[in-house]
């Protein structure tokens, strides 16, 4: 029970209840607005729009709105002109919905327009009826939910990029470092299968998920204004990934030496093991001073060790490790001091801001 309650907990962190919140506010605000144009009828779609806009997965939230006016654009125009020239019916429906997805398949269009846009096309379609102005009035919900799913993503609550992209890291992170781990107690106990084992583990690793949340993170301190300040950091910690990346390639040549040298006649040297957890433990934390002295533990025992074949991958995946830690290490002192004078520079403008007041109300 307790465990099911954590993962539900896990579920409800507070920037889901957030989301969540801010799709129910949008509802709402977009089905009030939408009230507001003169013989608009009941907009629905419009609170649909809104919701469907922000639904996305954090950071596309905006894109998603944007690619759903363009779908529902698309499909009121190819119902329309079908309507206009042919009516409606059955096979009317046909040819709307595979106009709409013909053209959007063609354009390269991403998965929400081509379903927005034989939505569309449909709902004109089959609502049409004489005198009523079905089409123009989804396009003003779309138009209405959608800008206020924009300017709720884009504006207001933008996501916080660096978080976006240090979820992935964290995740690769503590996987890797559970890698070395299984492979410095398979030297430690001479157990071939656990090496094995901590190998599979890093096979699995995949570096695909934090390219794309780097990627996206990029995209947001673009286009989201009050992100743009975030940019400096955002390149600094980019090299602190870009070493992770680079620590998973070596992390499998460490599982490799290692079930190489359980293959070997020679007990595994002490020092080699330490060398491994050592490793581990650089990769796993993400403080600068305790990253330096596990690299720094990774030299001193690999130092010590004879080497055999073996061994000297072992040691030369290891010390790689090491230098990725290192180099990461410095990166976030980067991004730390980079933090400091953005926060300094902030605290300048409050404090002028205030003088400005005070000074103001003086007169």
């Amino acid at each position: 029970m307790t465990a099911r309650l954590r993962a539900i907990s896990r579920r409800l962190e507070r920037h889901v209840l957030a989301r969540i919140a801010q799709s129910a506010f949008a509802a709402g605000a977009a089905w009030e607005i939408a009230l507001q144009i003169p013989d608009h009828g009941r907009p629905f779609f419009a609170p649909i729009a809104a919701v469907i806009g922000l639904g996305a997965q954090r950071g596309r939230r905006g894109r998603q709105a944007l690619e759903m006016i363009v779908g529902v654009v698309l499909g009121i125009l190819v119902g329309a002109g079908l309507v206009a020239v042919a009516g409606t019916g059955a096979w009317q429906l046909v040819v709307a919905t595979a106009v709409t997805s013909l053209l959007a398949t063609a354009a390269a269009a991403p998965p929400l327009i081509r379903v927005q846009a034989a939505a569309s096309a449909i709902l004109v379609v089959a609502l049409h009826q004489p005198g009523a102005d079905v089409p123009l009035q989804r396009l003003v919900d779309a138009l209405i939910g959608g800008g206020l799913a924009v300017i709720l993503a884009r504006f207001l609550f933008p996501v916080d990029p660096l978080e976006l992209v240090r979820d992935e890291a964290r995740t690769m992170r503590e996987r890797i470092a559970d890698a070395l781990a299984e492979v410095a107690t398979a030297l430690e106990t001479r157990d071939a299968e656990q090496a094995r084992a901590a190998l599979r583990l890093v096979d699995e690793l995949d570096d695909r998920p934090l390219d794309e949340a780097v990627s996206l993170a990029r995209d947001v301190v673009r286009k989201a204004p009050r992100r743009r300040a975030l940019r400096r950091r955002l390149d600094a910690l980019a090299v602190v990934w870009h070493e992770l990346e680079l620590t998973a390639i070596d992390a499998r040549a460490v599982a490799t030496g290692a079930l190489r040298v359980l293959g070997e006649d020679t007990i595994p040297a002490a020092g080699l093991a330490a060398a491994v957890r050592a490793a581990s433990d650089a990769v796993r934390t993400i403080e600068p001073a305790e990253a330096r002295d596990a690299a720094e533990r990774v030299r001193s025992n690999a130092a010590a060790v004879v080497a055999t074949l073996g061994a000297s991958v072992v040691i030369h995946g290891v010390i790689a490790v090491a230098e990725h830690a290192l180099r990461a290490a410095d990166a976030r002192e980067e991004d730390r001091r980079i933090a400091d004078e953005l926060a300094a520079r902030g605290l300048r403008r409050k404090a002028v801001s205030i003088g400005t007041r005070y000074t103001l109300s003086r007169r």
